[in-house]
Order: structure tokens, then C-alpha cells, then sequence
């Protein structure tokens, strides 16, 4: 463990349950603080990766980031970029983030919300990477149907299913399902009170559709982004974005990875110790999880290293593996040598950078994994980086890996996640009621007695109020007794009996095992059974009672069933109301 690095501790990262609520770590009145912080750390990294100043390098990756951010956006969303967000880059705060290009719930979408409101706060720029180099999971959408008894979800495609194909590669298969997408899914919500944005928004990316006929073609992750971005640009919203793919064929990130190929063995043996220590500090069983461990081939030749490669074209991403020879960094897709590039630390830094890069001249793709995305965008762009809570857990991997394999400290990431829920009419029962209602049921198994001849205890205002026109009783509590007064001596007959049982029980159990009053083996096991007779006679006496609270623990557990649907936070930001919300 590096003494540049916090103290692991685990942490339970959990989604608010409250409509409108935000977890942000830190508050968010102190995130701007927290961003003056680090960049008065950053500035006191002293150190040199093969052979050139970090600092230099951070500068070469801000510049080259900014400005093919801001073609970018001025080609995919015909936006200008004012000059203030490419000009004095080292002088202003950077806020990174980042999202698949997918039609995500506004838990995440609330990021893209504090990005730009933090980049006007702090004077700085807030840039949004599309991470287009991971594999597509799915081509439709969630969508609630039915009524609010019996809701379910349906899945709605916009495009013929493409899954396990990186986003960079997707192209639009099916036109028709594409343009046809609003209307199936407007449709199916019409059984709800809601008016979505998704007819507003989805046009712009049918015009830019409609106008490739001169132009590339359109790729998938391009046309959903071109909708958040209409969607944000309503809200207004104007973060610079930029796709990892374009990220990657930057000279800075060619420094990088590099850097990370200098020592192959010792990048290799800090990343899985990093991910063995937090399933250790998480209570991780799954070796999978959170990433799984790089692997060894041939003898221990050939190490796997987290990065993918591919072609273009390919459906489907390869893992890299890298060899060290005396002189050279052999890279392989997992079955062919694709690149020798020179030993960067013998004197060819520069030499290996620039044949790295080549690799894209012959169509091959470098693209780092999840924990290597953050740490470049953390070690070589960013001034702080702002994730939700899935990358606020993967980055607790990466303060480690800053710190072991750069040696410096790693500035303070950023955390926001909200819940925004459709207006559906959830219900109004929770798990603990569930709970309550199974624990009366188990009370009237063993104590009938109370619920034939009044309220029974631990029973809440609300529950015994909403409650008491199915369980038989009246508003006092009591059994109605009018035309039931056989029923009732019955009842006092078996109770009475109950009770002589229970006081014979607590007087054996009083006595010393050798006493000579204590009963035999068999008269208690006569006893016990007498007891449970008198219950389940009592327990006949009020069946109506236990009848009703049985069709009330079903209802409620219906219900709460059908708010797994109705209080979902899962929903795409795309079906929520034209106007979008800035609280």
C-alpha cells in the first residue's frame, strides 16, 4: 500500500428512496471547494512519466481533448464552441464525466445537470465523454403498461438487437424501427397522465438521419447522443462532449498507455492486487466482480493487460495481451501478434508513442477498460472527476492504482445520483409493512385469543385504521358479539384451559429437574399438544379474522409487487415530461 492513498474502508453507496431526493459526496455546496483543492495538489505533482514532466503532459492532454471536443460537437450537433472553452486551458477548471451513449434514467442524467452547473460556478469547462468503446446491452428501452393494479414493463426497441457489439461499431440496422420509435412508445404509455418528451426531442436525430445522404452515414451511439443533447440543449445545458474512441487517438493518451507498457509485469501484479484487496475490504466473493483479474498465458509469457483490441469492424472487443523482451513490448488480440513496439524506458519513449498511434493507420482500436478510462481521465485531463454511484465504487480501485503506479495523490472524485420516478400513483405500502402484516399472522397462529377478543398489540394507528373493516373487528377493538354468545362460552371454555396449561408449563419449569413434582417426558409432550389443539380451536373460533388478514397481507404484497414498477428509478430520462426539471 502506497502512503499516497486513503485507508480502504468499506462503503455502502445507496440510491436515495425519496422522490427529488440527491446523494452527492461531497455536499453539493462543497464540491467547488473540493475542485480548488485539487487542482492545488495537482499543481504540486512533481514527477515524470518516461522521461516528461506530467505537468506537460496534463497540458498536451487538455488541449488535444478540448479541441477535437469542440469539433465534435460542432459537427455532430451543429453547435459553436465559444473560444473562452478552448483558450487558457491551464487556467481554468476541467470537470469530467462520462455515460454510455444509452437512454439512461435521470439518476444518471442528474451528472450531465451538475456538470454544467459546476463548470458556471467554478469558471471552468465541464466535458462529457461518451464511452462508445463498450459493448451495447441492449436496443430498446423499459417502458410501464398496464394499470396501476396489475403494471408491468415492455421493451421497446429503437433499432434490431446488437448486443455485445462496442457502441463505436453500431451502425442504425433498421431505419424503420428507428423512426418509428416515439410513436410505439407513446402509445404504450397512454394508459398513464403523461405527456413524454421523447416526440420533442427525437426528431433531431431523424434530421441528421435524413441529411447523411451527403454525409457518413450516422453511427448508433451519434444518434442517441444527438437526442440527450436536443433534450439538454432544451434545459439548457451546453457541456463540450467527447467520444473515448476520439479520446483515444490523442498523443497524450498514447503517453499514457505507454506509461502503463513501460513495465508490464508491474502494471499487471498492482492492478490485480488493487482488485483482490476491494473484494476483500467489499466481502466480494465473485471473482468477476467488481472487474475480473487480469489473466497469465503461456507460461507467464504473455500477460493480460486492461486495455481491449479490435478492428474495425469487428462485432465483438478482444482482450489485449502484452510480452516484455529484452528490447521490445509485444502486443497480441489473445492469438496474434499485432505490434513490437521499442522498450519505451531504453531512450525510445517518443518512437514507441508514435508506432503505438500507428496502430490505428491499420485499423486496429486501443481502448481502455473502465478503471483505465478514470485513471487517465483522472492522472492526465481532469481537475475533478464526477461519477454516480457504480463508478464511485470502481474508483475507489482507482485512488489506489493513482497512487502505486504514478506516486502521486490522487485528487478527490466526485459523486451525484437522484431520484426522478414517472407519475404512475405508486402505493402507499412498504416492505416494512409486509413485514407487520407477517407478524400478525404468525401473532394469531400462536395467540388467536387476541384477535377474537381485541386489538392486538404493536399494531400502528395506520395500519389498525385501514384495517379494521376486514379483520372483523369494530372501532372499539372488541369482537362483535351480537348472535354469537354460544361461540363466545365456547371460546372462554378453550382460553381458560389455555391459560391453566400455560401457568402448569411456567410451574415445571420452575422446579429443579430432580424435583419429584416434575412431570413425566410424556405428560409434557400430552401438555404440548393439548396446547396447539386449543389454539387451533381458538384460532377456528376467528377464522373470518384470520381470513381477512391474510387477504390483507396478499393485497399488500400485490402491491407492493406493482410498485417494483410504479416507483422505478429506472426509467429513461427520455419518457419524463416535455419540460425537463433543474431541481
Amino acid at each position: 500500500m502506497s502512503p499516497l492513498e486513503p485507508s480502504w474502508k468499506r462503503r455502502r453507496l445507496r440510491a436515495p428512496y425519496e422522490e427529488g431526493e440527491v446523494l452527492a459526496i461531497p455536499p453539493l455546496a462543497g464540491m467547488p471547494a473540493t475542485i480548488a483543492q485539487n487542482r492545488e495538489q495537482i499543481a504540486q505533482w512533481n514527477m515524470q512519466v518516461l522521461g516528461r514532466p506530467l505537468a506537460e503532459l496534463r497540458r498536451l492532454a487538455r488541449e488535444e481533448t478540448l479541441k477535437a471536443a469542440a469539433r465534435f460537437v460542432g459537427q455532430l450537433f451543429n453547435l459553436p464552441v465559444k473560444p473562452w472553452q478552448v483558450e487558457n486551458l491551464p487556467h481554468v477548471p476541467l470537470i469530467v464525466s462520462g455515460h454510455q451513449p444509452e437512454l439512461f434514467h435521470p439518476g444518471v442524467w442528474a451528472k450531465n445537470f451538475l456538470l454544467n452547473d459546476l463548470a458556471k460556478s467554478t469558471g471552468g469547462i465541464g466535458l462529457h465523454l461518451i464511452v462508445d468503446n463498450d459493448a451495447i446491452t441492449s436496443t430498446s428501452i423499459a417502458v410501464p403498461v398496464g394499470t396501476r393494479e396489475q403494471p408491468r414493463i415492455e421493451h421497446i426497441p429503437f433499432d434490431t438487437d446488437a448486443t455485445s457489439v462496442p457502441w463505436e461499431e453500431a451502425q442504425l440496422r433498421d431505419e424503420r424501427l428507428f423512426r418509428s420509435f416515439p410513436g410505439r412508445v407513446t402509445a404504450a404509455l397512454s394508459c398513464w397522465p403523461i405527456d413524454p418528451m421523447l416526440p420533442t426531442i427525437w426528431p433531431a436525430a431523424i434530421a441528421r438521419l435524413t441529411n447523411a445522404v451527403a454525409q457518413p452515414r450516422p453511427r448508433l451511439f451519434e444518434l442517441l447522443s444527438i437526442v440527450r443533447h436536443e433534450a439538454e440543449r432544451r434545459a439548457g445545458l451546453s457541456p463540450l462532449e467527447l467520444p473515448i474512441s476520439q479520446l483515444c487517438e490523442t498523443e497524450s493518451f498514447a503517453w499514457f498507455a505507454c506509461s502503463l507498457l513501460s513495465d508490464p509485469r508491474r502494471t499487471h501484479s498492482v492492478y490485480n492486487e488493487v482488485v483482490a484487496e476491494y473484494r476483500r475490504i467489499n466481502r466480494v466473493r465473485n471473482r468477476q466482480r467488481p472487474v475480473p483479474d487480469l489473466s497469465i498465458r503461456a507460461n507467464g509469457n504473455w500477460l493480460e493487460f486492461p486495455f481491449w483490441i479490435w478492428q474495425s469492424g469487428d462485432s465483438q472487443r478482444s482482450r489485449l495481451f502484452v510480452r516484455q523482451t529484452t528490447n521490445e513490448i509485444q502486443l497480441a488480440n489473445g492469438e496474434t501478434v499485432i505490434a513490437s513496439l521499442p522498450h519505451p524506458f531504453s531512450g525510445a519513449a517518443e518512437s514507441a508513442v508514435t508506432q503505438l498511434r500507428a496502430l490505428s493507420s491499420r485499423g486496429w482500436k486501443l481502448r481502455p477498460r473502465a478503471l483505465t478510462t478514470t485513471l487517465f481521465a483522472r492522472v492526465f485531463l481532469a481537475d475533478a472527476f464526477l461519477h454516480g454511484i457504480g463508478g464511485a465504487k470502481y474508483d475507489e480501485m482507482t485512488d489506489r492504482l493513482i497512487a502505486r503506479l504514478f506516486g502521486v495523490t490522487p485528487p478527490r472524485y466526485l459523486t451525484v445520483t437522484a431520484t426522478h420516478r414517472l407519475p404512475l400513483g405508486g402505493w402507499n405500502v412498504t416492505p416494512s409493512d409486509i413485514s407487520a402484516l407477517k407478524h400478525r399472522r404468525w401473532d394469531f397462529d400462536h395467540n388467536p385469543e387476541r384477535y377474537a377478543t381485541g386489538e392486538p398489540e404493536g399494531v400502528s394507528p395506520r395500519t389498525r385504521d385501514e384495517s379494521q373493516h376486514v379483520r372483523g373487528l369494530t372501532p372499539t377493538g372488541s369482537l362483535n358479539t351480537h348472535g354469537k354468545e354460544p361461540l363466545l362460552a365456547e371460546f372462554a371454555e378453550f382460553l381458560a384451559e389455555k391459560q391453566r396449561l400455560i401457568a402448569d408449563q411456567q410451574t415445571q419449569e420452575a422446579l429443579d429437574r430432580r424435583d419429584p413434582l416434575r412431570t413425566s417426558r410424556l405428560k409434557n409432550d400430552q401438555r404440548r399438544l393439548r396446547f396447539r389443539s386449543l389454539n387451533r380451536s381458538l384460532a377456528t373460533l376467528a377464522s373470518e379474522t384470520r381470513s381477512a388478514l391474510m387477504a390483507e397481507l396478499q393485497t399488500a404484497q400485490a402491491k407492493l409487487a406493482a410498485n417494483a414498477v410504479l416507483q422505478s428509478r429506472e426509467f429513461s430520462f427520455c419518457l419524463f415530461q416535455k419540460t425537463a426539471s433543474r431541481n
